[in-house]
Parts: C-alpha cells; sequence; structure tokens
C-alpha cells in the first residue's frame, strides 16, 4: 500500500513538473511577414540570445482561399545569428519533409527530403529541401514568415 501511494505521489509531481514546463514558455517578441513588430521588443530578444536564453520559433501559414486551411509550426531555434544588433535568425534542426492533406486530415512525410529553415526577424526567412540520399538541393528560396519568438524561463 506505501509503494502505491508513493508511486502515486511520484506520478503528480512529474504531471505537475511537465505542466509547468509548458508554462515556462514566454512569448518576447512577434514580428510580421514584413519584419515590423506585432508583439513586445527586438531589443528584448537581442538581449535574451545573448544571454544564451532558450528560444523557440512559432510560423503559420494558410490556404488563400480557405483561411480555415492552415498549419502550424513550432520548433526550437538551434543556431541564433544577430545581425546588426537589431535582427535575429534562428536556424532550426532539418526535419523530414512533411504535406499535410486538409481533406484527410493527416499530414504525409516526404520520402528522402530533409527541409531547413532560418527564420528572421525581420520576416526574411530561408527554407531548403535537401534530397537525403544524393544531397542534391531540390528546393531553396526565401520566405515571409510572421514569427513568434519565445524564451524558457
Amino acid at each position: 500500500m506505501r509503494k502505491i501511494f508513493f508511486l502515486i505521489v511520484l506520478v503528480f509531481i512529474s504531471l505537475g513538473s511537465i505542466a509547468q514546463d509548458k508554462s515556462n514558455w514566454k512569448l518576447i517578441y512577434h514580428n510580421d511577414k514584413d519584419g515590423k513588430t506585432i508583439e513586445g521588443k527586438i531589443e528584448n530578444l537581442v538581449e535574451a540570445v545573448r544571454i544564451g536564453e532558450k528560444i523557440r520559433v512559432y510560423w503559420s501559414s494558410q490556404r488563400k482561399s480557405d483561411p480555415t486551411k492552415k498549419v502550424e509550426h513550432f520548433s526550437d531555434a538551434k543556431f541564433l545569428t544577430i545581425l546588426s544588433d537589431t535582427i535575429v535568425f534562428a536556424q532550426i534542426d532539418p526535419i523530414i519533409g512533411q504535406t499535410p492533406n486538409f481533406d484527410s486530415q493527416t499530414i504525409k512525410l516526404k520520402e528522402n527530403l530533409e527541409w531547413s529553415l532560418i527564420a528572421g526577424s525581420n520576416g526574411k526567412s530561408d527554407t531548403m529541401m535537401r534530397n537525403m540520399i544524393t544531397g542534391e538541393i531540390v528546393g531553396h528560396g526565401k520566405a515571409k514568415f510572421e514569427i513568434k519568438w519565445y524564451i524558457k524561463r
């Protein structure tokens, strides 16, 4: 009986830690597709990067013909760059490419394709798709994303 009680207490402590961990992410900056500030101050984001805060980025896209058809993405920044004291770029770990299917409510992996992103606080992001087998670059281009920048507190 005592072991069961101890196990239950341990589970609740673990669940509390998980819930607390989720609430520790705080929006520090939000830029639109043109790099204009929506929320926060770029100086705070720059300082957070300089002092080594963990950074997470959020971006989304939607169909122009049907705004209810949208995807939202979150990723931890793995490599950060400050340009001219006023712009932050965050590179994420490459992922296996994916394609959402709104009709079937599924997402399909793209075979042998890896996707990379550098998110920019100035709205100028860069994406690249690479064939993982041959190493060939099969897509590379600029993208304009609204980015939300989070720090872990």
